[in-house]
C-alpha cells in the first residue's frame, strides 16, 4: 500500500511545479485551509469545480460499546466535516482523466447552444 504524502511533501512539490518558494506555497496553503475551515464553521460549502466539495453534515447522537470494558458510551449529535469528490478527481483516481487542468463539460452544458 502507498504510504501517502505529508504536508511538507505537498509544499515541496507545489513549490517546484509553480516556481514559487516553499515559504510562499506554505503561506498560500495555510490561507486556503483557514478559509475552508472558517467557511465550514459557518455551515458553508466550499466547492472546487472538478475537484470536489467540502461541507458539513449532521451526525446523530448514538451509543457505542467500549471495546475492552464493554461499557456503553453515549455521544451527542454534532456537525462533522465531509468531502465529496468531483468528477475530474474521481476519473483521475480511476485512471480515466483526460487532462487534470481542463474541466470537462457537464451533462447539462452539452446539449445547450452558446
Amino acid at each position: 500500500m502507498n504510504e501517502g504524502m505529508y504536508k511538507t511533501q505537498v509544499i515541496a512539490k507545489a513549490a517546484k511545479e509553480s516556481r514559487m518558494s516553499k515559504r510562499d506555497v506554505n503561506d498560500a496553503l495555510r490561507a486556503v485551509l483557514k478559509i475552508i475551515r472558517d467557511a465550514l464553521k459557518q455551515g458553508q460549502r466550499v466547492t472546487f469545480p472538478g475537484f470536489g466539495t467540502f461541507y458539513t453534515r449532521h451526525k446523530a447522537a448514538g451509543k457505542v460499546k467500549h471495546i475492552r470494558t464493554h461499557e456503553l458510551i453515549t455521544y451527542s449529535a454534532r456537525q462533522v466535516a465531509a468531502f465529496r469528490p468531483g468528477q475530474l478527481l474521481s476519473r483521475a483516481v480511476r485512471g480515466q482523466a483526460t487532462s487534470a487542468h481542463a474541466p470537462q463539460p457537464t451533462s447539462r452544458a452539452r446539449g445547450k447552444a452558446a
